[in-house]
């Protein structure tokens, strides 16, 4: 029986997607938490110096980074996902991220184009005028019309190098899913990481985590950084 105990623990664990963080030992060791109907849901706000230990400063600028914990009540599994979760901010409410959507910061946003990444295309347009002598009338006769040119290059003289982040998108990527809130069915504690967009001016203040998923709703109030 200690066996099949153990498998079918194991077993639960195994539909989750994602490792996460380690679920701290209680959920009143986080800033804020509250018990709903089927879990308790904690949260803290994780410190921009310690997103700067990890990843480039732009995270931590663009971001409200925000480790969450589940503790499901006994009974049967519950569903965990990321949409169920919320912040209010200045501008309203916003949802988080995923690994994916964040790591675009990183990516370069350049137009794809057939042309080699050496090449320097140049254009040139303008008004010709020719005057000339009309032999039916003897007139003379003043013509005007446009034109356009277009000429390419790969003179390296002539062709600036593409702008480069230096930064590693691919493993940004790879690292911000290992510490995302994992998803799926549980039935023991999970925690993780949840990436909030914040609008370009953020007032200043509490922030205010909003989970809510079926008639099990919580409302957490992480004060001021």
């Amino acid at each position: 029986m200690r066996h099949i105990l153990l498998f079918t623990a194991c077993a639960g664990a195994l539909v989750l997607a994602g490792d996460g963080t380690t679920p701290r030992n209680s959920a009143a060791d986080y800033p804020a938490h509250q018990e709903t109907k089927t879990a308790v849901i904690a949260a803290a706000r994780v410190p921009p110096e310690q997103l700067n230990r990890t990843f480039p400063s732009d995270l931590a600028k663009k971001y409200a980074v925000i480790e969450v914990a589940i503790y499901p009540k006994d009974g049967p599994a519950m569903q965990v996902e990321a949409r169920d979760f919320s912040l209010r901010v200045s501008d309203g409410i916003v949802h988080p991220e995923t690994a994916q959507e964040v790591a675009e910061m990183w990516r370069p946003h350049d137009k794809p184009s057939s042309l080699p990444r050496n090449a320097h295309v140049t254009t040139e347009a303008g008004i010709a005028t020719e005057t000339h002598t009309d032999p039916a009338t003897g007139r003379r006769v003043t013509n005007v019309g446009t034109y356009q040119s277009a000429s390419v290059s790969n003179d390296p003289r002539t062709a600036p190098p593409p702008p480069t982040s230096g930064i590693d998108a691919d493993r940004m990527e790879a690292r911000l899913k290992t510490l995302a809130l994992p998803e799926g069915k549980t039935a023991s504690p999970v925690a993780g990481y949840l990436f909030f967009p914040l609008p370009a001016k953020m007032k200043k203040g509490a922030l205010e985590v909003q989970y809510a998923r079926e008639d099990a709703t919580a409302t957490l109030t992480l004060p001021a950084k």
